[in-house]
């Protein structure tokens, strides 16, 4: 009964996981709100998905490591992603989605039970290569939500340069004036005057400019974001190794798993 259990608790945690990166999935896809311009609100939503993709290298390295038969970790991928669809949102993007996951996922196990073959000793640390693939795929699929979730925003409602963008230029429009023109030269009438020009300048006729071209403009936000993101990821991609490490010692040590030893075979080569 145990050793049924087990696995399914694991496959859990990993469903878990695919539900997390699924609701990060839906705030990404409004993330334009917080990126235009860039406000502190960016920086929670990454530290967000920061951590559903620490949760799902973490669970999923326990998965790929510990779950047999092969099959019986790839089913437990599968119920991951149906969680990911299922908490994101049900659509076709969603449905794309999962699946891109869901084949990372076969990927990764592939490449993790690989390695481990090709290893003496066991080592989470030799499972960076496979979990980086991982989490290049998920910051893709990340900046895809961004993709998708803008460009539908615009496709509803159209584009028009957001109201704290404009305030943003026009505030420093306005310190720019301070600093540049003489004491004296604009009454604060004038100075309104001209930064209500601006504004209005900038609501229509560069709005209405940019209309035509608003098509590129989630495009161009996600490739920036995928530039931006997948260094910052790759450079943190240690800390599920940092938690998975002890983590598997604890498990270890409390007797849900147990390290097994096996006589292989070895091939080299030697001189005729």
């Amino acid at each position: 009964m145990a050793r049924t259990i087990k696995p399914v608790v694991f496959a859990a945690l990993l469903a878990g996981a695919g539900c997390f990166l699924g609701l990060v999935l839906r705030w990404i896809g409004d993330a334009h709100e917080v990126l235009i311009p860039p406000s502190w609100d960016a920086l929670y939503l990454g530290i967000w998905f920061l951590g559903a993709v620490v949760a799902l290298a973490v669970t999923g390295g326990l998965v790929a490591v510990l779950l047999r038969p092969f099959r019986v970790a790839l089913l437990a991928f599968a119920v991951s992603a149906l969680a990911l669809f299922l908490t994101w949102e049900i659509s076709v993007v969603s449905i794309i989605a999962a699946a891109v996951y869901f084949l990372a996922g076969l990927l990764y196990l592939v490449a993790v039970r690989r390695e481990i073959g090709n290893r003496i000793r066991f080592s989470v640390w030799h499972l960076m290569r496979a979990q980086a693939f991982l989490i290049v795929v998920l910051t893709g699929v990340a900046c895809a939500s961004l993709y998708f979730g803008y460009a539908a925003e615009i496709q509803r409602e159209g584009f028009s340069i957001p109201e704290e963008a404009v305030d943003g230029i026009v505030e420093v429009v306005g310190d720019q004036l301070d600093s540049l023109v003489p004491e004296g030269t604009l009454s604060p009438e004038e100075k309104q005057e001209v930064l209500d020009q601006l504004r209005a300048t900038l609501e229509g006729e560069v709005g209405s400019a940019i209309q035509p071209y608003a098509h590129f403009i989630p495009i161009g936000l996600a490739v920036i974001g995928f530039v931006v993101l997948t260094p910052v990821m790759l450079f943190l991609s240690w800390l599920p190794m940092l938690i998975l490490s002890p983590l598997l010692f604890i498990l270890t040590r409390a007797g849900v798993v147990k390290k097994e030893t096996e006589l292989v075979e070895v091939t080299r080569l030697s001189i005729a």
